[in-house]
């Protein structure tokens, strides 16, 4: 639900925008519970308000480019380097990666399991420690 900016008092303006922690857990696709072991082990900052946290967009754009951002830079050096020869399912798995997919959502979408998605991560990664 989104406040109004004139509704707010100005001391607490920077809180609009904010997020639930079930909506911040939803944009990095992990559970509630997983999720809160992270903000919980101070993986993932947030604010605590009484009894609830909010979270900032920046900060998790911030911990998803930490937590995948290797992955996603593999996976573009991947696709526009032509000397690479993926397969048609790695080539997926790339275009998956730089839409901001995870590994174990990609497997669900794929319907291949988390090992079969990682097993071709490291297969590209191969291809690419070739090059180099």
């Amino acid at each position: 639900m989104a406040i109004r900016r004139e509704e707010l008092h100005p001391h607490l303006q920077h809180l609009n925008g904010m997020l639930t922690t079930h909506e911040a857990a939803k944009q990095l696709d992990l559970s509630y519970w997983h999720f809160m072991h992270l903000v919980e082990a101070g993986r993932i900052p947030g604010i605590r308000i009484v009894d609830r946290w909010l979270f900032s967009p920046a900060d998790l754009a911030h911990y998803r480019r930490q937590k995948y951002g290797q992955l996603e830079d593999m996976a573009n050096i991947a696709l526009n380097n032509p000397t690479i020869s993926l397969t048609e399912r790695q080539a997926n798995i790339c275009r998956y990666l730089l839409a901001n997919e995870r590994p174990s959502s990609i497997a669900r979408k794929l319907q291949q399991s988390r090992q079969a998605v990682h097993a071709q991560i490291a297969l590209i990664k191969e291809k690419i420690a070739r090059l180099t």
